[in-house]
């Protein structure tokens, strides 16, 4: 039964998300080219999905009903995705969750089939019980229902305040929105619009050449022949800030997956050079699909680490997107929701960055400008980071900075700040 085969997938993926930190994006990846029917492929992306976006909370409830201490972990596992499905899947038969749940539970170990069987009809039973918290203080509450961490919680709280951080958290669990890029190289934004708005049902935005699709395009033939490219209006909105001249010389320092990087091609109209550096050498076939895809011809990719790029004040425009902890992706990549935040990691990051600062501030042209974006939401990466930055460098001037949180017009969370060199 391909249904019950499909919730077999999502726990053998969650499996390997949980217990050896797997990202479910590439997992899922393999599903997309499976032959299964699209409905099936949509209930394994739904299931893997939802349970990780929700975790914290599913956690939190299977502890009302099993002593953590004592049960395997594929069986939580396993009951997490299956309270996920009755709590949020709502136009799914109880009975078939029940049963399939039942029929995954005995294959990891007959013993377990009574107890997944007992936990589940309790779910049904007292579901608004088990789901209510409100004994708990208002910011334990927030951060078990909508599956934050609570130390993620508390460092945006110091950072920003405290009603931000309820806002981040609240807005972490919505779905995010398809949005993609006019690529003005091949065809004009006002057109593509008029010309598929009623196929993809478009929405125009407040950011240049950006629209948003409540249907699936990227696999459309606009994104083939490169009339589009997908990307969030916060990360569109990095390149149109620096705004990089025509025939000027231009620097992208980490370039991956390349969607800022052929931005920057398309504003200066295929002028110009534009050197791009990234130090990852698996990303760089990517990066290369994207360029040639999109029609950019100005671009002299480089695999390399660009903390040593040695061009003293040849740069009229760098862009430094810089390497970062990712807390503004939460409703993309749901796993750094479940992946402990370690400070020491966000400490090696944060001297990473300031590297690179270093190395653009020696390679930018006197009255050049650079813009510094991270997709993170913490101080330490954005506003303190630049501040160390420009007590360094007396001639370094901010001239705008912007700190988006994500939840403004749900896009990913976007630090940008663009500098003069005076």
């Amino acid at each position: 039964m391909e249904t019950n085969n499909s919730r077999k997938i999502a726990f053998e993926i969650l499996k390997k998300v949980f217990k050896n930190k797997s990202f479910s994006n590439i997992l899922l990846n393999d599903v997309s080219k499976m032959q299964i029917t699209e409905k099936f492929k949509n209930l394994i992306f739904a299931i893997v999905h939802g349970t990780i976006t929700n975790q914290i909370l599913l956690d939190q409830v299977s502890r009302k009903l099993i002593d953590v201490k004592k049960t395997n972990i594929n069986v939580q596992i396993l009951l997490w995705m299956s309270i996920y499905q009755i709590r949020f899947l709502k136009t799914i038969p109880q009975y078939a969750i029940v049963n399939e749940s039942v029929i995954i539970a005995k294959s990891i170990n007959h013993k377990f089939s009574g107890l997944m069987n007992a936990c589940l009809k309790k779910v049904i039973n007292s579901e608004e019980e088990l789901f209510d918290f409100s004994m708990f203080d208002e910011e334990r509450r927030i951060c078990i229902e909508n599956s934050f961490p609570k130390s993620l919680f508390n460092l945006i709280k110091k950072g920003y305040g405290i009603g931000i951080a309820k806002k981040v958290a609240i807005d972490s669990n919505e779905k995010p929105v398809i949005s993609f890029r006019v690529n003005t190289l091949k065809t004009n934004a006002e057109d593509f619009y008029i010309n598929n708005q009623e196929t993809y049902e478009l929405e125009k935005t407040t950011i240049k050449d950006c629209l948003i699709s409540k249907k699936a395009i990227v696999k459309s033939p606009s994104y083939v022949n490169g009339e589009i490219t997908i990307q969030d209006p916060a990360s569109i909105l990095v390149s149109n800030v620096l705004n990089p001249s025509k025939d000027t010389n231009v620097l992208d320092m980490c370039s991956a997956p390349g969607g800022k990087l052929t931005h920057l091609s398309m504003l200066m109209e295929n002028t110009g050079h534009i050197t791009a550096y990234e130090i990852s050498e698996n990303k760089i076939k990517l990066i290369k699909e994207n360029i040639e895809r999109l029609g950019c011809t100005n671009i002299d990719l480089k695999c390399g680490d660009a903390t040593l790029i040695n061009q003293k004040e040849f740069f009229d425009h760098i862009l430094l997107d810089a390497p970062c902890s990712g807390f503004g992706v939460l409703k993309r990549k749901p796993e750094i929701k479940i992946n402990n935040i370690e400070v020491n990691s966000i400490k090696a990051i944060v001297d990473i960055q300031e590297k690179l600062l270093d190395t653009a501030y020696f390679n930018l042209k006197t009255n050049g400008t650079i813009v510094y974006s991270t997709c993170t939401i913490n101080p330490d990466e954005n506003q303190n980071q630049i501040k160390k930055f420009i007590s360094k460098y007396k001639n370094i001037e901010i001239v705008e900075e912007n700190q988006l949180f994500g939840y403004e017009m749900n896009t990913d969370g976007f630090y940008i700040c663009k500098m003069m060199k005076k």
